[in-house]
């Protein structure tokens, strides 16, 4: 994570990484805070080191579940929204708008 949760300020770029069905992923995205949500804006996903990944969507929200959420229900956010483009792969163009409340999400 960019920085200890608790530090994150509207403004900022955020910066995760993880390791996903073998592949490095590393996540990209500016941040945005309205009172307890989390806004990743413009997201960029990208595998690191390879130069085509299958990182399916599954294995990246199992990564984050175990974690990134758990820090950023620590720091008192109860919502994180992720929006964006796809820029690659075959639903190129398609509008990404997703959001998870932290709350319900298993620890």
């Amino acid at each position: 994570m960019t920085s200890d949760p608790s530090a994150i300020r509207s403004g900022d770029l955020f910066e995760w990484a993880t390791v996903a069905a073998g592949v490095r992923v590393e996540l990209l995205a500016e941040v945005e805070i309205e009172a307890t949500t989390l806004h990743l804006r413009d997201v960029a996903v990208f595998p690191v080191g390879v130069d085509r990944a299958v990182v399916g969507a599954r294995a990246l929200v199992a990564a984050a579940r175990a974690e990134l959420f758990p820090g950023l229900r620590a720091a008192g956010f109860t919502r994180l929204r992720v929006t964006g483009e796809r820029l690659t792969g075959p639903r190129r163009g398609r509008i990404v708008d997703l959001t998870i409340d932290l709350e319900r999400q298993p620890r």
